[in-house]
């Protein structure tokens, strides 16, 4: 947001301010992805293009620089809601462009991204508040995280990110009880977790809960997770995706 990292908190934009990080000083995106990238040994970084979503400007520059300095994934979130946006995203070197119930118009716009990428390069970020799904698409917009995961099947929707917006940057812990509840409703889809996520054995209990990835940023840059702590979760079974 404006150009440098913030740190996210419970979704509440207007309190977000410069990441402070253990891991690296000040908040200069390609400082924070970098040292990311080398905590967790890993490429995939999420962004949350905050901007972009308020409709305020973009930073496709700095997901360029990411894929092209870093050798980043960026999986970006950018508030797309058709064919063109997308489409720039691709043009900047985003691996898998997200797109985010918060700021999907209607179906009618998921379809039309969803008919202009290959299925591994889209994911559906549903947003969770404390009423529902957050959205301003009518047949999402306060439903139940899990009637909102069925609608999205039924459109060929393959792979979510269960965003617990409440929990983001509080280390409340994650929410396991939706993610137990959607594995068993949706054996197929693939399941990221993120929203509150502190200890080590969160990381083993969401993939026990059936996580195929989790979302890092404030766990790790307050020291909470380490790398070590990751490397041990990953040898229990899924990968796992950090994110600024």
């Amino acid at each position: 947001m404006g150009g440098r990292v913030v740190q996210g908190l419970r979704g509440e934009r207007q309190h977000y301010r410069a990441v402070r990080s253990c891991l690296v000083a000040g908040s200069d995106p390609l400082a924070i992805a970098r040292a990311l990238c080398r905590e967790c040994d890993g490429r995939a970084l999420y962004v949350a293009d905050l901007d972009a979503i308020a409709g305020t400007g973009d930073h496709r520059d700095v997901v360029r620089e990411l894929r092209e300095r870093l050798g980043a994934e960026p999986w970006v979130d950018a508030g797309v809601g058709d064919e063109e946006a997308a489409s720039r995203l691709l043009e900047a070197g985003v691996a898998r462009v997200i797109v985010g119930t918060e700021t999907l118009p209607d179906l009618g716009a998921l379809r039309t991204v969803r008919d202009a990428l290959p299925a591994e390069q889209m994911l559906v970020s549903v947003d969770v508040g404390d009423h529902g799904v957050l959205s301003r698409c009518p047949a999402l917009a306060g439903r139940p995280p899990l009637a909102a995961l069925e609608l999205l099947a039924d459109e060929g929707v393959t792979a979510v990110i269960l965003l617990a917006l409440l929990q983001v940057g509080t280390g409340a812990g994650p929410d396991l009880e939706t993610l137990r509840a959607a594995r068993a409703a949706f054996p197929r889809l693939r399941l990221i977790v993120g929203g509150g996520v502190r200890t080590p054995k969160d990381l083993h209990m969401l993939i026990e809960a059936g996580a195929d990835g989790v979302l890092l940023a404030t766990a790790l840059h307050r020291g909470w997770i380490t790398a070590a702590d990751i490397r041990a979760a990953r040898s229990d079974r899924r990968p796992l995706t950090s994110g600024p």
